[in-house]
């Protein structure tokens, strides 16, 4: 049964910096929480957030990307105990999920459309590299694009965009497969790439950072935003993931210079609640990203102005022309919303 939340709570912002139990408690269940008028802009007149789907691993994590032939999202389930990644597609009307099969992406993580077809983050495994594969969701034609630098193996390919106006494609590359042991020692320092297929031209455009993740462009592709996650590792000690509070959870803004460099690296937001994982921008400039309990949204400023809670880790979610697709682990949600993502207009229509 699909259950469905309307509600839009309104925070007090200035009661929750002096009292700490209610900042703590603010938010505790699913909804919309208001922390700026602005925010309702983002919403519309009647916004919903549904869970379509509940199942006991979890099957959606990552990716998102929507494809206008099949009318469907395509996104990933997260790495469980040595079980390989699982690749899945929802069709956008019926809400059906069926699982994929391309056995070529191996691991696989983000994704984005690259010319009407399916571009993964291949992580690769102890044998297999790191790559970038296109797959034609409709014949299950596959093709590698790239996988290495100059001879040097990538780490485990994370996320990964298109800049629309140059063809180039900027992808992230951090350690997360070593840390969770199916891929081999890193080789490369954790950076963001431009890799530009037509030419082979192949450059590294940022680096410094403890776990580079997501990535995304503003709306008018003046702007890079770059999630470091480093607040998120793998303990040697338990084999799970844990968090250290002190270390970064944090999103960084690029100026976009020529369409092909990356400059003056700043602080835009940091997350309160888990790690900025995925990243993307609406039509008006405002950054979104999956969080540890939902999407958080900032405008353009970095100020935060609303939360889509779901209640559990979220770490991606995508734009389509109906609303937003939120891959929130144990659960597949949609959110209708009064606002279009950045691409929808070029990948939708």
């Amino acid at each position: 049964m699909k259950e469905t939340y309307r509600d839009i709570i309104k925070v007090d912002k200035k009661r929750q910096l002096v009292d700490l139990d209610y900042a703590k408690a603010v938010c505790a269940k699913p909804g919309f929480y208001l922390f700026d008028e602005r925010f309702r802009s983002v919403l519309g007149l009647s916004p919903e957030l549904t869970c379509l789907e509940t199942r006991d691993f979890r099957f959606a994590h990552e990716a998102g990307v929507y494809h206008k032939e099949t009318n469907s999202i395509y996104f990933t389930s997260n790495y469980s105990s040595g079980s390989p990644i699982k690749l899945y597609r929802v069709h956008c009307e019926s809400y059906e999920v069926e699982e994929l099969d391309y056995p070529e992406v191996i691991q696989a993580n983000g994704a984005c459309q690259h010319k009407g077809n399916i571009l993964y983050c291949a992580q690769g495994d102890l044998t297999h590299p790191s790559s970038l594969i296109e797959v034609n969701p409709v014949t299950g034609d596959t093709k590698t694009l790239i996988n290495n630098f100059f001879g040097r193996e990538f780490s485990s390919i994370n996320d990964v965009v298109v800049h629309h106006g140059t063809g180039d494609i900027w992808f992230t590359d951090p350690t997360y497969g070593f840390e969770q042991g199916f891929r081999k020692e890193a080789m490369l320092p954790n950076q963001v790439y431009r890799f530009n297929p037509e030419t082979g031209e192949l450059c590294v455009v940022a680096d410094q950072f403890d776990m580079c993740n997501g990535l995304c462009f503003n709306h008018d592709y003046t702007k890079m935003y770059v999630t470091d996650t480093g607040a998120v590792k793998m303990s040697k000690t338990t084999g799970y993931f844990v968090h250290n509070p002190r270390s970064p959870s944090v999103i960084y803004e690029y100026d976009v210079v020529d369409k092909k460099r990356l400059f003056n690296k700043r602080v835009f937001a940091f997350c309160d609640d888990g790690i900025p994982d995925g990243i993307k921008c609406d039509v008006h400039g405002n950054v979104y990203s999956g969080c540890g309990h939902g999407i958080h949204v900032w405008n353009p400023d970095g100020i935060l102005i609303g939360k889509i809670i779901t209640g559990e880790v979220c770490a991606n979610f995508c734009f389509s022309a109906s609303g937003m697709w939120i891959f929130s682990e144990f659960h597949l949600f949609f959110c209708s919303l009064g606002t279009k993502g950045a691409l929808v207009n070029v990948e939708c229509y």
